[in-house]
């Protein structure tokens, strides 16, 4: 099977992102400033041959891909797979109070992120093969799909730093 190449990417920042809230699965929505790294980010990649997008299935990463979409004539699919993690009855909380290396009860597992972050890039391979993706994501889930792809454990995935909002990684999976 042809190599994929993934751009993985996260969004762009969120009214949320500037009050340190989890955001987990709500939604979320791009700040001015997120809007304009989405838009900065759709031309730092204008020259790529990017042949499709995804994204995650919530308004901030689906955002981002649509403006970067529409810079670049593709339409954004959104997956599930792509999601931030789930803070469960700890959404909304303060972002900077986690331990990642034990996290609150009722919150996704690392190693439930870590299974997802696999899955998805078996699903990529699988679905895009040969081709280049760009991937627009959240920060956890980024950072477990990296330590997957480095051969780090879900504890592991915990020191890893989390991604600036639309900075981006290229990747062969």
């Amino acid at each position: 099977m042809a190599s994929t190449e993934l751009l993985l990417t996260r969004h762009g920042e969120t009214e949320e992102n500037k009050r340190d809230i989890m955001q987990g699965h709500i939604p979320g929505k791009l700040s001015d400033n997120g809007i304009r790294q989405a838009q900065q980010l759709g031309e730092l990649l204008a020259e790529e041959p990017i042949d499709a997008i995804v994204c995650s299935d919530l308004a901030r990463s689906y955002d981002t891909a649509n403006i970067i979409g529409k810079m670049k004539g593709l339409t954004p699919r959104p997956t599930s797979l792509l999601r931030e993690i789930d803070w469960g009855k700890h959404t909304g909380g303060r972002l900077s109070s986690i331990d990642w290396k034990n996290l609150p009860e009722g919150c996704e597992t690392l190693e439930h992120l870590s299974e997802r972050a696999q899955t998805f890039i078996h699903w990529i391979k699988q679905e895009y093969p040969g081709k280049c993706v760009l991937a627009v994501g959240h920060g956890a889930i980024d950072r477990a799909i990296l330590a997957f792809l480095e051969g780090k454990s879900a504890l592991e995935m915990a020191d890893m730093p989390i991604m600036k909002n639309t900075s981006f990684v290229r990747l062969n999976v």
